[in-house]
């Protein structure tokens, strides 16, 4: 068989026919009318090009006959069932009643070979009870993913070329005429994933369904000529995803107790649930087809590895899919998402390893800020980045000057990774050098002078001009260093006050600038009272900032560092916070689960 040939067919009558629909759609969108049935023409297109394909074999191949019949009756059924508004059974009877005739004409698994085994074991009638049950659950599968159509249709592209490939690796086992379905199968597949969008109208289930069960025949015809056990376990494996995307909601419902897990509930896929957590649908796409290639590439490398033991494929198995789930997990915490976090408190704060953080973006933190200038009274604004948070587990007067701060916006990379994996609603860092220049900008705006303190001599003197040629009107009330003794400390404080700033900007480095603030912040009387590290360094030219590409990128750390290798010790932090919050993780947590979403088809 033409394996290549069959790709190319079945992909070159696929993919214009998408692109045909896909225009149509948008069109008839633009132009609304109605009522239209629920319509799915994913599964039109995939039958048609394996017609197309495999027209020159059908004459001299009853199997693929009978595949390709019983293909085109699933889609029939489930196109009715999906216009009855309890038609799910129907579409499920369809299957079994397929999968019944298909596994009487040879498309069973007959025998099984065990694991510690040499012998095969004569399966009988159960051999057909086991096909049929697996063609439904395929089907089924599928269907539950349906209402993000690029989600079964890259499940099956992605499934048959796996399982392509392992029949290229092991054709003694598999047989040709399973890798030639496989080939087409991936080829009608693939090119709709790009269009799946408007492939369906109203989440119309038929495509998925017959997607799902030609992806189960496909598994069971390339295991006909010698059911090893690797090859009855590569597309349980394959289909992984979309089996733990079912059957997740039930899962996580038995954090409560297994009674309050109802069965006869239709619960929703997981992709649902990640919706309506605030991910985009082109975040759960790449998840979930991320995931389906993450155990394509295990499951070729459990067929590279099918001279070794069953005892240590298993534990590949066993902790490749373990670390999966947990690079799934942090993934998910990590990645931004518009709704879903946790809300902070009525004070405004949230709470990061017993940290406390104020969730603002710097436009809202400069407003705050005006605010404490019109009062007129002391306020500290503390920034904690990723070494600030991790030192405040064990410095407790660090802690204790973080909790009574007036503002505490986070600054780092680090502490936003964090918050995202703690599911705290902390998107975005308010960069130390962003937020010197805004408040000097805010002091300018209302006659407000500002006062630099820190750095090595001369640099804040220098920062200080920088800024005035930036920020028109800005008042420069006095700088001083930072190498000073204690004796010249309440000299430097007297000075401050007498001349009344509106902004004190410190330079101290944390957590000496925090605790100096702290100490004489009333006697200061300054309404706006900020550590700002190694900020005047920067603005005064001594150091360059990263490029704005990777400030946008959260690696403005990995700049500096690479400038300046005498901070490499304090990336410690970075690791160090990250391996704390996946310990807050595993902690069980105090908060009840949230109700169960409601059942969806």
């Amino acid at each position: 068989m033409d394996y290549l040939g069959g790709f190319l067919t079945s992909a070159a009558v696929a993919l214009p026919a998408a692109v045909i629909v896909y225009l149509w759609e948008r069109w008839r969108l633009a132009r609304p009318g109605g009522p239209y049935a629920r319509a799915d023409f994913s599964g039109l297109i995939l039958l048609i090009a394996l017609a197309v394909a495999w027209w020159p074999y059908l004459p001299g191949n009853p199997q693929l006959t009978a595949i390709l019949f019983g293909g085109g009756l699933i889609f029939l059924i489930a196109a009715v069932a999906d216009n009855w508004s309890e038609g799910w059974w129907l579409a499920i009877l369809g299957v079994a009643v397929v999968a019944v005739l298909l596994s009487y004409q040879s498309i069973t698994v007959r025998v099984v070979n065990l694991p510690f085994s040499q012998n095969y074991v004569s399966l009988g009638w159960f051999g057909h009870v086991i096909t049929v049950l697996w063609l439904v659950v395929c089907a089924v599968l599928f269907a539950q993913a349906a209402s993000i159509l690029a989600v079964p249709l890259g499940v099956a592209a992605l499934a048959a070329g796996t399982l392509f490939l392992v029949c290229l690796l092991q054709p003694a086992i598999t047989g040709p005429v399973a890798a030639f379905m496989a080939v087409t199968i991936c080829g009608a597949c693939l090119p709709q994933v790009p269009f799946a969008r408007l492939l369906s109208y109203d989440e119309a289930r038929a495509g998925a369904y017959t997607a799902g069960c030609l992806v189960g025949v496909l598994s069971v015809v390339g295991a006909l000529k010698n059911t090893a056990f690797l090859v009855a376990l590569v597309p349980l494996i394959i289909i992984g995803v979309p089996l733990f995307a079912a059957t997740y909601p039930y899962a996580a419902e038995l954090r409560r107790g297994w009674r309050a897990v109802v069965f006869a509930e239709r619960r929703g896929h997981l992709h649902d649930l990640l919706l309506r957590q605030g991910y985009s649908r082109w975040q759960v796409t790449a998840l979930l087809l991320g995931g389906t290639v993450y155990v394509c590439l295990l499951v070729l490398l459990l067929v590279w590895m099918i001279e070794v033991t069953f005892v240590v494929k298993t534990v590949v198995v066993a902790v490749a899919l373990a670390s999966g789930l947990l690079f799934l997990y942090i993934l998910l915490r990590l990645l931004p998402r518009s709704a879903g976090k946790e809300p902070a408190s009525p004070a405004g704060k949230v709470r990061l390893l017993g940290v406390p953080l104020t969730p603002i973006t710097l436009s809202n933190a400069v407003e705050q800020a005006e605010r404490f200038l019109e009062e007129d009274r002391p306020h500290m604004i503390v920034t904690p980045d990723a070494s600030a948070v991790v030192r405040a587990q064990q410095d407790e007067e660090l802690r204790e000057i973080i909790e009574q701060a007036d503002l505490i916006p986070p600054d780092g990379a680090g502490v936003v990774l964090a918050a995202r994996m703690l599911n705290l609603p902390v998107d975005v860092r308010c960069a130390g050098c962003d937020m010197v220049e805004q408040l000097c900008r805010a002091a300018a705006n209302k006659g407000r002078s500002v006062y630099l303190l820190g750095g090595e001599p001369g640099v804040a003197e220098q920062a200080a001009a920088n800024l005035q040629r930036r920020i028109p009107g800005l008042q420069i009330a006095g700088c001083h260093h930072g190498y000073f003794s204690d004796d010249e400390e309440p000299q430097i404080v007297e000075d401050i006050r007498s001349k009344r700033p509106g902004v004190l900007l410190v330079a101290l480095g944390i957590p000496r600038q925090e605790k100096w603030i702290k100490k004489h912040l009333e006697k200061l009387g300054v309404p706006i009272c900020i550590g700002v590290g190694g900020s005047l360094d920067v603005i005064s030219g001594r150091k360059k900032r990263a490029p704005v590409w990777m400030q946008r990128a959260g690696l403005e750390w990995l700049y500096r560092t690479l400038k300046e290798p005498s901070r490499l010790p304090r990336l410690v932090a970075l690791p160090k916070i990250i391996w704390m919050s996946i310990r807050e993780l595993l902690q069980p947590s105090d908060v009840p689960p949230q109700s169960p979403p409601g059942g969806q088809r």
